[in-house]
């Protein structure tokens, strides 16, 4: 895959959920966290199946540190993005420092989410099935992003404007990510360690927290993630 191809798919992805924000009826997410459980469920999959294996291959339990780390960073971020990377939708208007502050903080979160786009060690195959994952990650982030906005009364030209920017954040994410492994690529798994630390804090969160915020899930989205955990075992 080329780095067009690459930056295209991470571009279109939350760029599409936003389009969906702006057609739907906001109040009627149900399909929404659907969508984002069948995500949640195949990245954490792909993570198991792909990312993890090729960090501890590479550095050993030293990579766990640096997990830590990652997961610790996401846990802060979500400080200023108050959860919407795994479906925290407000149903109200917000205050423009509050929504400066979850735009700095999701585009944070997406620059990470474009770095494992690219790995340098993997086959085509595995390295397709992570970017794909990470784009499926990216259409629930659009959406949730557009509406939180739309909510705020801002008008959809605005809206689409703000997320176009969004959007760019992690196909930068990819390409600093190629030069680092084309410059000096011998710290970058620690790099990618941290970045799979992240999506493990995101991609558990989606899979354990239900709409009331406990623990616990509907018929519809035990199928979901079955359906989800299922995909990814056809990339083995």
């Amino acid at each position: 895959m080329n780095h067009l191809f690459v930056c295209s798919i991470l571009f279109i992805a939350p760029l599409a959920g936003a389009i969906f924000a702006l057609l739907v009826k906001q109040k009627d997410d149900a399909n929404f966290k659907l969508i984002l459980s069948f995500s949640g469920a195949f990245l954490f999959s792909i993570m198991m199946l792909h990312l993890l294996p090729e960090i501890f291959q590479t550095h050993g339990v030293k990579a766990g540190l640096f997990m830590l780390i990652g997961f610790f960073i996401q846990v802060f971020l979500e400080q200023a993005t108050h959860g919407i990377e795994h479906g925290h939708i407000h149903h109200h208007s917000e205050s423009n420092t509050f929504l400066i502050s979850l735009f700095i903080g999701l585009s944070i979160h997406s620059f990470f989410d474009g770095i494992p786009a690219a790995l340098p060690h993997t086959g085509e195959q595995e390295r397709s099935t992570l970017l794909y994952g990470i784009a499926l990650h990216k259409i629930p982030e659009g959406f949730a992003l557009a509406s939180i906005f739309l909510f705020s009364k801002y008008t959809k030209t605005k809206t689409l404007i703000i997320v176009l920017l969004f959007s760019l954040i992690a196909p930068a994410g990819a390409l600093v990510s190629s030069f680092i492994q084309e410059t000096d690529s011998s710290y970058y798994p620690l790099l990618l360690a941290i970045v799979a630390g992240s999506l493990l804090h995101v991609s558990t969160t989606i899979l354990f927290e239900s709409e009331s915020g406990k623990h616990a899930y509907t018929f519809k989205k035990i199928l979901v993630i079955i359906f989800g955990v299922a995909l990814s075992l056809l990339t083995l």
